[in-house]
């Protein structure tokens, strides 16, 4: 008998907390070296942005969208003191368990939704006791990208995009067919061949380039997306995270991502907002929150 053959069968005799116990160690280092390559990633990623962000991106002094010491309930409470802001030029992706407040979120930006306590700042301006025509006034600073895109069935793409134009600038209809050709191509869209078809002959993630396109048709300083890649599949995904961080790239627009999507959010976020338990539990970069120690950060990166 070989040496080999005596190691084998010393190996089958162990009991099964033996052999968990080697492989524990095992693990840990594979859980290292997957920690270690999110955050050669990520640090690749931020490189990129730094080389290819505008000025405003790279440093962001402007505060602006800002959410201060916030509370909300219905029935029961849905946010409890939550605070953080995105400054200028940032992309800031709140994440969280399903059920958590994040769609909330956006209605207190949209002026949807007022607060019980607490302050929503739109370019330091406190939006929460605006009136009806004040908000709407305040709303033409923003895009909005809603989950599923939701376009009107009975408009064409170009119909679609040209909305907003149509009901809140004086635009003729020369210049809103240009501004219309514009975002469509922005989006990676041949506008010869979509501006024609109707929502139902569109791929899904068309139908969201689309969204997209109309949520940048006024111009928005900032833009809102509630679940953009949600039940995209892996390249769609990636192709509307770019667009995202295009957005943030070439017109330096601030954009606050509602995302169930941890991967996405990581490759697009300037920094990660973490909701649980009707309270912030994270808000940092990407960077920070993978080497994060804290045991339910952990756990909710763990399928990551």
């Amino acid at each position: 008998m070989t040496e080999e053959d005596d190691r084998r069968r010393v190996t089958e005799r162990r009991s099964p907390n033996e052999k968990d116990a080697t492989a524990m160690p095992r693990r840990a280092r594979d859980s290292g070296r997957v920690r270690a390559a999110i955050r050669t990633e990520l640090e690749e990623v931020a490189e990129q942005n730094e080389t290819k962000q505008p000025a405003a991106a790279r440093n962001p002094q402007n505060v602006v969208v800002a959410i201060d010491h916030v509370s909300l309930a219905f029935d029961e409470p849905i946010l409890e003191d939550i605070s953080f802001d995105a400054k200028e030029g940032e992309t800031v992706v709140v994440v969280g368990e399903s059920g958590t407040g994040k769609s909330t979120i956006l209605k207190l930006v949209l002026r949807l939704l007022v607060p019980d306590q607490g302050r929503v700042c739109i370019d330091g301006e406190d939006i929460t006791h605006l009136s009806f025509d004040e908000a709407l006034k305040v709303r033409q600073k923003m895009g909005m990208v809603f989950q599923g895109a939701a376009l009107f069935d009975s408009m064409t793409v170009y119909e679609n995009v040209a909305y907003p134009l149509r009901e809140h600038t004086t635009l003729g209809e020369d210049e809103i067919e240009a501004r219309v050709r514009e975002k469509l191509q922005f989006v990676d869209l041949d506008p010869d061949k979509v501006m024609d078809q109707l929502p139902s002959e569109l791929s899904g993630g068309m139908k969201k380039r689309v969204g997209i396109a109309r949520g940048l048709a006024n111009n928005p300083e900032i833009m809102l997306y509630d679940e953009p890649t949600s039940g995209l599949d892996p390249l769609t995904t990636a192709t509307i995270t770019y667009l995202i961080i295009k957005l943030q790239r070439e017109l330096g627009v601030t954009s606050l991502v509602v995302s169930h999507d941890i991967r996405s959010a990581f490759r697009m976020a300037s920094k990660i907002a973490l909701l649980a338990e009707k309270h912030i539990a994270f808000f940092g970069t990407p960077e920070e929150m993978t080497g994060s120690e804290d045991p339910y950060i952990r756990e909710f990166l763990g399928g990551f």
